[in-house]
C-alpha cells in the first residue's frame, strides 16, 4: 500500500514542480526587466510647437497660423 498516494497525488506533485519552476522563471523576468534602463518620456510639446508642426506640414494656411499665433501669444 502506498498510505494514500495513489495517481491523484503524483499528478499534484508534479503541478507543484511546474508552478514552482514557472514562478522561478517570471521571477527572474522581473527582476530582468528592473535592471533595464527605463525608457525617456517625450517632453510635452507646448500649443506653439504644434502650431508651428502643422504650419511646417502644410496642413494650415499662412493665415490660420498667423492668426492662432497671434491668439496663443496674446495675454
Amino acid at each position: 500500500m502506498m498510505m494514500g498516494f495513489d495517481w491523484g497525488g503524483m499528478w499534484f506533485g508534479w503541478l507543484l514542480i511546474i508552478g514552482f519552476t514557472g514562478a522561478v522563471i517570471l521571477l527572474i523576468i522581473w527582476l530582468f526587466s528592473l535592471s533595464l534602463p527605463a525608457k525617456p518620456e517625450q517632453p510635452a510639446q507646448s500649443a506653439l510647437d504644434i502650431l508651428q508642426a502643422r504650419y511646417a506640414r502644410g496642413e494650415i494656411s499662412k493665415e490660420e497660423y498667423l492668426d492662432t499665433r497671434a491668439t496663443l501669444i496674446q495675454p
